[in-house]
């Protein structure tokens, strides 16, 4: 089910509630679709509305059953993805930039090239509107960088996984 710009908002508030008590992430991603706002108008209304069907169909086949799917602005989506930090967030653009955006929509007997960016910002416990904003200077600086570009946020509260060190094991016995 695609959320309403209201309806998107009040989900991450609850989402965020669930993951500062349960100490889990929680990712957004704004997926701004490439051409929408320049292509669309001149495509028929019912041709409008199949891209768009479309577009959400793509999307919420990739999404676990606990995430959400709202329309942010025009041409923009908005994903909310609980138990996800950003750096997993990042692995899913890229999914659905490649599964998703990669072959064109046929809507009204036309063809529909689109391409996808993506901003991306994690929680970390932060008040959801500031999650938000930066989801959104995300989206804008992948825009920037030009076509399919993906983006994530600048500032982060999560702590990059791959800065953790692996421990070594000291037990000879331990080792295979």
């Amino acid at each position: 089910m695609l959320l309403s710009r209201d309806e998107l908002i009040a989900v991450l508030f609850k989402e965020t509630d669930r993951a500062q008590r349960l100490k889990t992430g929680l990712a957004l991603i704004l997926c701004g679709i490439d051409g929408c706002a320049d292509r669309l108008p001149e495509l028929e209304a019912r041709t409008d509305r199949d891209v768009e069907e479309e577009i959400t169909r793509r999307i919420v086949r990739a999404l676990r059953c606990y995430d959400s799917l709202g329309r942010f602005a025009d041409g923009e989506y908005c994903l909310v993805l609980p138990g996800c930090n950003s750096f997993n967030a990042v692995a899913m653009a890229e999914r659905l930039r490649q599964d998703l955006f990669s072959s064109p929509i046929v809507a009204g007997g036309e063809s529909v090239s689109l391409r996808a960016n993506f901003g991306i910002a994690g929680s970390g416990g932060r008040s959801p509107l500031v999650v938000l904003r930066n989801a959104e200077d995300a989206l804008r600086n992948a825009r920037s960088r030009g076509p399919g570009a993906i983006e994530r946020s600048c500032y982060d509260a999560e702590p990059d996984p791959t800065a953790f060190p692996i421990a070594m094991v000291e037990d000879k016995s331990l080792q295979w």
